[in-house]
């Protein structure tokens, strides 16, 4: 059994059913800390449509909040909801532009994860 998260009815990420939960909770728990909506709607529970423009202003805050942080620590753990996000992001069809080094090595990590769709 699995998750499923679509954009405009198209299926972006289908991972186990453990996986989906963390994620959704954890990206809710980043969302609230960051003060921005998460762009999730549960259409049951283990299925979720994603607003594209919700979703992309809190990935694009993480992003900017993470290569921002000198705190190590803090870092790690946005880092686990970040990177998926990123490649969530772009198949829904809106893209964060990497400027950094550091920034395009992250995104080429986030791109080599296994990703089911």
């Amino acid at each position: 059994m699995s998750y499923i998260f679509d954009i405009n009815d198209e299926t972006v990420w289908s991972p186990s059913l453990r996986v989906g939960d963390l994620y959704v909770r954890m990206l809710k728990d980043v969302g609230t800390v960051l003060g921005a909506e998460t762009g999730l709607s549960a259409v049951s529970s283990d299925m979720w449509d994603i607003d594209i423009d919700a979703f992309g202003d809190l990935v694009s805050l993480m992003h900017k909040t993470y290569f921002g942080s000198g705190n190590q620590l803090f870092r790690l753990l946005i880092e686990g909801v970040l990177a998926p996000s990123i490649v969530i992001l772009e198949r829904g069809g809106k893209k964060i532009h990497p400027e950094t080094t550091e920034e395009r090595e992250f995104h080429d990590r986030a791109h080599a994860l296994s990703m089911a769709r």
